[in-house]
């Protein structure tokens, strides 16, 4: 029998936290014809539980959490107060007959993890405070432990100290005493947050132990820790080793928020390393653990698990300062050699010898900082190359091509995945949705397609994810309906990633001409500039729907009219617009507006097939060229069509 979502939470019985709680466990998709006798004599006794839309407590509802559709309930009890023990959710069974509950609902879900999660109306403080009597979760599709073993750990310390030597801009040496400094670790909370005392238990950890200790990842804690978190294991994409990632939430709640990165834009990325001809790359060796914490910082950094904590005494995959640190620190190792994208170090050249040149100043800085790295997949360290796969990018770098695309095995897990299959299908969790649109947003941005042709995919992901903000586990794994508008935009967008076209880099020449768009509250002008003079304009009144649009919508519309009516020739077009949200928008080619988004994509899919680049830029609103004739001034009188054709289509 299939056990399609499992959980458990508190129901506390009032008074101190001593006193006995009762627990319910929820198991989706079971009528009581599926339970033998037998077992429900063993574990309780199985409870009709009613549909909640009002978020009130009911009889027989467990603990009162909102439910949209009728389940069974199995209640499971420890020892009920005087006169309370025969209520509906209770049956008075003894406490000890959860961990054999525990290990059944193990077998009948096959194999799944089971690991302790507080529900939403119990503080943490109080949840930490009753570790003999855990609450239980069963989750499909996000195991805690999926049974697979770490992956290979460094016992590899990176020395800090000589790395913000070599910091000559000073961003590594920032953040750095986030790791050595317990005065500026303990400044970093809010509202005197730095006492801690959360503890969340890990299930299913303490077959990792020895392998933790033995590397020096983590150590047996002496005292009680600050935070005690969660932590679980997620598959590396060998498949075949698992990564563990401590569920950080409780500290990053309590502490502010971390600075930039300084990690580059993804298209900035592609573009650097497009202007070079060689490169070699390698990544850190768990670059994460060889980053050491001090001892007093890895009291925050605790893993909650049976019989004995554990201390992290390396960076903390999960805590909101760990990307940031990594980043600032890759970045000093590349400086002026290349590029690094958190732990993947990209050393480059414009020529064989400056690529080599490169390589050797990059691997005397990681010696020199202790930084272990190897290559990626089965290339030779150290090797230069011109066709390599890095951050999911396959670069062509050879002169006569100079392009790069979605890495083929990528694209291929991704167009085909189960994920793809139920969002095309219109009926998928909100977690596969949500790892499918995650795609295709990466997809769009290294295949250089706008985002703005997907218009309803864009508008629903952020419905959905309005929704989904600080939601429970079992919100993520409701089936959503997507809507068709999204899935047919969902499969034009799959059918270009599984062509994996090659994009080509570069800036093409420029046009020689300057548009200028702008928009009142009733009227809109375009006017196209070349050799010093205006050559050709439009300008027209809002009506209709449009007369009571947003400022920022009419803007859009009077840049589209700009480039229908007067770009043809091909190139890089320049366009100067005094909004500044329109310009951020054709810059990225998209918008948070479902409507701009529809006219955008009618603007640039002209400007493709004409071969125009529009290359947007602002200019203050007394500056703008075409403001005059949005306010009731009529156009200037423009040269002849044969110059006009001259001026605008000589590259044709």
């Amino acid at each position: 029998m299939a056990v399609t979502w499992t959980r458990a939470w508190w129901r506390w019985t009032g008074g101190p936290t001593t006193r006995p709680v009762e627990r319910v466990v929820r198991v989706d998709g079971r009528s009581r014809a599926d339970e033998p006798d037998d077992e429900r004599q063993a574990f309780g006794r199985w409870v009709r539980k009613r549909p909640r839309v009002d978020g009130g407590k009911r009889r027989g509802d467990g603990c009162g959490r909102r439910s949209l559709s009728p389940t069974w309930v199995l209640a499971v009890g420890g020892p009920q107060p005087a006169g309370r023990g025969g209520r509906v959710g209770g049956v008075g069974r003894d406490a000890s007959r959860l961990a054999g509950l525990q290990r059944r609902l193990q077998g009948i879900a096959g194999g799944l993890a089971v690991y302790d999660e507080a529900p939403d109306n119990v503080s943490s403080s109080t949840y930490s405070s009753t570790p003999s009597l855990p609450g239980c979760r069963v989750a499909p599709g996000r195991r805690a432990d999926a049974g697979l073993p770490l992956a290979r750990v460094t016992s590899n310390r990176i020395d800090v100290e000589a790395l913000a030597a070599m910091d000559g801009v000073g961003r590594f040496r920032e953040v750095l005493p986030m790791l050595m400094d317990p005065v500026a670790f303990a400044e970093a909370f809010v509202s005197g947050d730095a006492a801690g005392g959360c503890r969340v238990p890990s299930r299913g950890m303490e077959r990792h132990r020895a392998t933790l200790r033995s590397c020096g990842v983590a150590s047996d804690a002496r005292s009680r820790p600050a935070f005690a978190m969660k932590a679980f294991t997620t598959p590396k994409k060998d498949g075949r080793t698992a990564r563990l990632v401590l569920d950080a939430r409780p500290l990053n709640d309590a502490m502010r928020r971390p600075p930039s990165m300084d990690l580059p834009r993804l298209r900035d990325f592609i573009a650097e390393v497009e202007r070079h001809r060689f490169a070699m790359q390698c990544d850190g060796v768990s670059y994460f653990y060889q980053f050491p914490v001090d001892a007093s910082i890895s009291r925050y950094f605790g893993i909650g698990m049976k019989g004995c904590d554990m201390l992290l005494n390396v960076l903390c995959m999960g805590w909101s300062w760990a990307p940031c640190i990594a980043q600032r620190a890759s970045n000093v190792l590349v400086r002026d050699l290349g590029l690094a994208w958190v732990d993947n170090f990209l050393v480059l050249g414009g020529t064989l010898d400056e690529a080599e040149r490169n390589v050797a100043v990059f691997r005397k800085r990681a010696q020199a900082a202790r930084v272990e790295v190897r290559a990626e997949g089965d290339d030779a360290l150290w090797q230069v190359r011109s066709r390599f796969v890095c951050v999911g990018v396959e670069f062509d770098l050879a002169a006569e091509t100079q392009r790069h695309r979605l890495d083929p095995s990528w694209a291929e897990r991704w167009v085909d995945g189960s994920g793809m299959t139920a969002v095309l299908s219109g009926r998928a969790t909100a977690r596969q949705f949500a790892e499918v649109f995650g795609g295709a947003v990466w997809a769009t941005d290294i295949l250089a397609v706008p985002r703005c042709h997907f218009a309803a995919l864009l508008s629903f992901a952020g419905r959905l994810g309005g929704r989904m903000v600080g939601a429970a586990a079992p919100v993520w794994d409701e089936v959503v309906d997507v809507p068709p508008s999204a899935r047919r935009e969902l499969g034009a967008l799959r059918k270009i990633v599984r062509e994996n076209p090659w994009v080509v880099g570069g800036v093409p020449e420029d046009t020689g001409s300057v548009l200028w768009t702008d928009a009142s509250s009733r009227a809109w002008a375009a006017l196209l500039e070349a050799e010093g003079r205006f050559v050709d304009g439009r300008q027209g009144v809002f009506a209709g729907p449009d007369a009571d649009a947003h400022i920022n919508l009419k803007e859009m519309l009077a840049f589209a009219e700009g480039v229908v009516r007067l770009c043809w020739a091909p190139g890089a077009q320049r366009c100067r617009i005094d909004n500044a949200a329109v310009v951020g928008a054709v810059a990225k080619g998209s918008s948070s507006s479902y409507a701009a988004n529809r006219v955008l994509s009618r603007s640039l899919r002209v400007a493709e097939r004409r071969r125009i680049v529009l290359c947007p830029g602002w200019v203050p609103s007394g500056e703008q060229q075409a403001d005059p004739y949005t306010r009731g001034a009529s156009l200037p009188r423009f040269p002849g069509a044969a110059f006009r054709f001259a001026v605008t289509c000589r590259t044709l």
